[in-house]
């Protein structure tokens, strides 16, 4: 199947499913960059697990990608596969494992309000 019939199916499938027009944008768009990274495969049963991963390391070592960059990388492949080609694939382990920033804590009203009065 080439990549021209992988983007259509897998756009039409999800929009069958009800995704987000922006989300089917960015699904079938990262696709088409692992598509393209793997012309020379005729079939996605035929790229090997060493192939998804070379992938993933050019854009986060050679591209510099962040990591929400990565992990929307990471959830297309395994939409592309899941969708089009009727089988689950572990990619989990190429997710990053980078922790999510928390946000600053705020004082609070009597915290202010002290501040104020001793200002």
């Amino acid at each position: 199947m080439d990549s021209e019939t992988i983007l259509k199916t897998l756009h039409n499938l999800l929009q069958l499913q009800r995704y987000a027009n922006n989300t089917i944008k960015s699904y079938c768009g990262y696709s088409q960059l692992f598509l393209e990274h793997t012309n020379k495969y005729h079939m996605l049963n035929e790229i090997p697990f060493a192939e998804i991963e070379a992938f993933i390391n050019e854009k986060v070592f050679q591209d510099n990608i962040r990591a929400s960059y990565q992990r929307s990388l990471v959830g297309a492949i395994k939409k592309v596969y899941e969708l089009v080609n009727s089988q689950q694939i572990e990619l989990n382990y190429l997710y990053t494992k980078q922790k999510p920033t928390q946000l600053p804590a705020f004082f609070s009203q009597e915290d202010v309000s002290q501040a104020i009065k001793h200002y």
